[in-house]
């Protein structure tokens, strides 16, 4: 037996096991971060594609924007619609990427209506600030809102889906 009182530690072993339990503290703190990062599934039209592949970039190298991307990228048939009811429920909010012709694209209203049924919030984004293309009507008659390619304005409306 050491010297000392009985049921005591020393101070070097009291010292690690502050750090350590500070470091999973830290651990655990980024872990709840990273899950509240919000889950984006991306609806757009495939011409769009490139614009929306920017937008993935920008999410994952900006320090205005993080989200996980939770889109599906396969083609239109019945295993994509059933992916994609999976991975709508699985997102926090859909986001779709309006262009010239996203709003007479099967594909696309068919998700705009999943995440409605799904109870998920949606967001419009304006891939083009110069063009004004038309939005399409399910957002429009479910007052979703619509947005300009603006990553910080994109963040704040995660922010307040999340939030809510």
């Amino acid at each position: 037996m050491g010297g000392g009182i009985r049921g005591k530690r020393g101070s070097a072993w009291s010292s690690r096991y502050n750090a350590r339990k500070n470091l999973r503290q830290k651990e655990l703190s980024q872990y709840h971060d990273k899950q509240r990062k919000p889950r984006v599934f991306i609806s757009f039209h495939i011409e769009d594609e490139a614009q929306v592949n920017l937008l993935r970039y920008q999410s994952k190298n900006s320090d205005k924007m993080e989200f996980t991307d939770y889109s599906v990228k396969e083609p239109f048939d019945e295993k994509w619609k059933t992916r994609c009811i999976e991975r709508i429920k699985q997102s926090s909010v859909v986001v779709v990427a309006i262009g010239e012709e996203t709003h007479k694209r099967e594909a696309v209203l068919w998700e705009i209506r999943k995440a409605h049924e799904l109870g998920k919030p949606v967001i419009g984004m304006r891939i083009r600030s110069d063009k004004n293309h038309k939005i399409p009507q399910l957002m429009l008659d479910h007052g979703d809102k619509v947005l300009p390619w603006k990553l910080d304005a994109l963040q704040a409306e995660l922010e307040r889906t999340q939030s809510t």
